[in-house]
Order: C-alpha cells, then structure tokens, then sequence
C-alpha cells in the first residue's frame, strides 16, 4: 500500500511493502515504525523510536471520500491530504486483487470477534475479524470485493504472526 500525505505543503510518500513483518518506508527510506490501531480513528504509531498518539477524522465539510482530514498528532492539529497512489495505480493499470487472498494475522493475539461468516459476499475495506494484541484491538479488513469461502478462526482462539484467519475468493 502507497500513500501520498501533504501536510502544511509539505508531501511524503509512505509505504507499507510488507505486512509480516511490517516494513514501512517514507520517501522510499526504510523507516523503523509500528502502527496499532487503539480505536477508530485513534492510533499508536512509534516512528524511529519514538510515540505518537494519533487522531484522524474526516475533515468538515468534506466527503468521506474527499481525502482531506483532520490529524491531530499528540494534540497538535492538522489538515492532511492523503491519496492512495496503490488503489490509483491498480485503477489505472486495470488490476485488482485476484483470485484467493488468505488472510492473515499482522501479529500475535486473541481473536476477540468474527464479522463475517462462510459464504457471505464482503466489500474491499469491510471488517473481517478483530485481533486482540497487547491489550489493542486490530480490525483486519478485507483486501478486496469478493466473498469469503473459508472462517479458520473462532472467537476466543490465540493465533500466531502470520496464521491464517480467513480466505476471501
């Protein structure tokens, strides 16, 4: 996933290349980061060391769509613009996740709740199965439209970095 995030004029590309492990990079510099989830709209995000409590909502007046937001990072607010260049870049090339997709947990945990059952059709950003790890809870979202063929997991089951959870065709 590729993002494009202007913030007071100033634009940073930020990558996520691999999610098992996490590997992230900023201007196309590997960058040190880990990123949790704690509540919609409220994230944990230590970046070369250091912790940032992040807040994000749509910014007002705009379309949820819009991609503007408003960030506030450690109480310091901001208006951002984010653009996913990943979701463009497909668009534009035609392509789109195809085939199985096995889903996976991003870390060590407890699955806490399943959303989604066997044979139910699911929406690319849909939530599919919320993960307990180090008392936060993590929304695994669905990477594609499509529809899920095969639940692995079962509310209260302790799953390991990179067990898979569900597979969505």
């Amino acid at each position: 996933m590729k993002f494009s995030v202007t913030i007071h004029g100033q634009e940073r590309t930020v990558e996520l290349r691999s999610q098992n492990p996490p590997e992230f990079f900023i201007d196309g510099v590997k960058t040190e980061a880990q990123l949790v989830q704690l509540q919609p709209g409220l994230y944990s995000i230590i970046l070369d060391g250091k912790s940032y409590e992040v807040r994000v909502a749509s910014a007002p007046g705009t379309e949820s769509n819009s991609g503007e937001y408003d960030v506030a990072v450690n109480g310091v607010s901001s208006t951002a613009l984010v653009r996913d260049l990943s979701r463009r870049v497909r668009h534009k090339a035609g392509l789109a996740l195809e085939g199985k997709q096995d889903i996976k947990a991003p870390m060590p945990g407890k699955v806490l709740r399943v959303l989604v059952s066997e044979n139910q059709t699911v929406q690319a950003g849909s939530g599919l199965v919320v993960v307990e790890a180090m008392k936060m809870q993590n929304e695994i979202k669905c990477p594609k439209d499509g529809k899920v063929i095969k639940v692995n997991v079962r509310e209260g089951q302790a799953v390991n970095s990179g067990d898979s959870l569900l597979i969505v065709e």
